[in-house]
């Protein structure tokens, strides 16, 4: 028998208590945050580039070996550069398998300065975005 000490989070119909029971049911996620340390859960970094669903997302930052629960600026500035690649192809030209071989070669500035997009300006925007958004 498996017993945990949790807090239990009340809502319509539910008792809040503290005690030592098996209640994996009860259980709801806190979200962690790192305000300190800069860096930016998945769900609020998902939003913040736009991405519909979590399955995109997911296959975005396992192309860029980002497998992490937060994100630092640098790392959504990797994501963003995949994005705006993706987004500038057609029907699979410019797809994640190509942006991770010319990752092997070029910068994500000089990938994205080839193909006409200034990833410096859009990165700006980006972060003035996040500023607006979190005052």
């Amino acid at each position: 028998m498996c017993f945990l000490i949790v807090n239990v989070i009340s809502s319509p119909g539910v008792q809040t208590r503290r005690k030592k029971e098996y209640l994996m049911n009860a259980i709801q996620p806190e979200v962690i945050s790192h305000p300190s340390t800069g860096l930016i859960t998945k769900k609020e970094v998902r939003k913040l580039l736009g991405i519909k669903t979590r399955q995109t997302f997911i296959k975005d930052y396992k192309c860029l070996e980002l497998n992490l629960t937060h994100f630092s600026w640098s790392e959504i500035k990797q994501l963003l550069a995949l994005r705006l690649f993706l987004s500038k192809g057609k029907a699979g030209i410019y797809g994640r398998e190509l942006y991770s071989k010319l990752l092997e070669k070029y910068s994500p500035e000089n990938i994205l300065d080839s193909i006409g997009i200034d990833l410096t300006k859009e990165f700006k925007e980006l972060k003035k975005q996040w500023n607006y958004s979190k005052n």
